[in-house]
């Protein structure tokens, strides 16, 4: 693995918990290829292609949803340019308070010292569960 393509996708990751898109996007080639899968299910993100449209998509999650807590250990190389990740998260609904933890993988493909290619493979059916109940539920009482 070239260290450059591991520094990139972790500036990614700091950039997300952070909340920061425009940084996040700095490293990401313009036609971007995204897919979540399994593909047929509920995803905020889903499949495309170019930076502007995961740039908007990343922005609707982020305006439901508030990135708590982010972990992603050094990816592993698979291939040259071929970089497997396994992160550990936990979102929480902003209206309700509700909040969602797991784990999912992410597959990065890095072209020139840009992100070509995305793909996020987790427990869609779980999420997407998540993502109805939170948004069907009333928000919870805080002090």
């Amino acid at each position: 693995m070239r260290e450059r393509d591991r520094l990139i996708v972790e500036a990614l990751y700091t950039s997300w918990e952070a909340g920061e898109l425009t940084s996040m996007l700095h490293h990401v080639a313009e036609d971007v290829g995204f897919a979540v899968h399994p593909w047929h299910r509920a995803s905020f993100i889903g499949s495309g292609s170019g930076s502007k449209l995961l740039l908007s998509r990343l922005r609707r999650f982020l305006a439901v949803y508030e990135v708590v807590d982010y972990h992603a250990p050094p990816p592993v190389a698979l291939e040259l340019g071929l970089l497997d990740c396994r992160i550990s998260y936990q979102y929480r609904h902003r209206r309700t308070g509700m909040t969602i933890d797991g784990n999912m993988r992410h597959v990065w493909r890095l072209s020139a010292g840009k992100i070509a290619r995305l793909d996020i493979i987790h427990d869609a059916k779980r999420m997407g569960a998540f993502f109805e109940l939170a948004e069907a539920s009333q928000p919870f009482w805080r002090e």
